[in-house]
């Protein structure tokens, strides 16, 4: 979906829009699968496009599902430490994230959600999101009042 340029208002066009004009490049794998293959697939990806950035930032950025994604990279301390962040859209809530390797590293998260999200809920993600606060974790949470699942994908402003 994070080729499609219409779908989702054109938010991805957006992005890759920004990544080009700020000497960027944008990935968009295809998961074979949400369990340990998938992380390694993903943290191989961020492994090479850390050597190929010359020192540029990787940010991974997960939504709804691919969530599982980016909290399995999060615990993988060699792909942490080629991100320089992570962004999560209307992702599923891991109570274990702020006990992560990318929680410890203090590297900043910011999570997006709509207000009326039915597949994943918007509080227990808030909570969490407070709980890395309290924690002195470089932490941002954006709802979408009256949002559902799909409209942190549309509407997240990437500037």
């Amino acid at each position: 979906l994070g080729m499609n340029d219409y779908t989702f208002g054109g938010n991805f066009n957006r992005l890759k829009n920004l990544a080009v004009a700020n000497g960027g490049t944008y990935y968009v794998p295809s998961v074979r699968s949400f369990d340990e293959n998938g992380v390694a697939d993903i943290a191989a990806l961020i492994a090479d496009a850390a050597r190929k950035s010359g020192g540029k930032p990787v940010i991974l950025t997960c939504a709804s599902m691919g969530s599982f994604i980016c909290y399995g990279i999060s615990r993988d301390k060699a792909a942490v430490a080629n991100l320089k962040g992570m962004a999560i859209l209307g992702g599923a809530v891991d109570p274990d994230f702020p006990k992560s390797a990318f929680a410890k590293a203090k590297k900043p998260v910011w999570f997006t959600h709509g207000s009326a999200d039915k597949v994943y809920s918007a509080d227990q993600q808030a909570t969490i999101f407070r709980t890395l606060l309290k924690a002195g974790e470089p932490a941002r949470f954006t709802r979408y009042e009256t949002g559902s699942h799909g409209t942190p994908v549309r509407m997240t402003d990437w500037r």
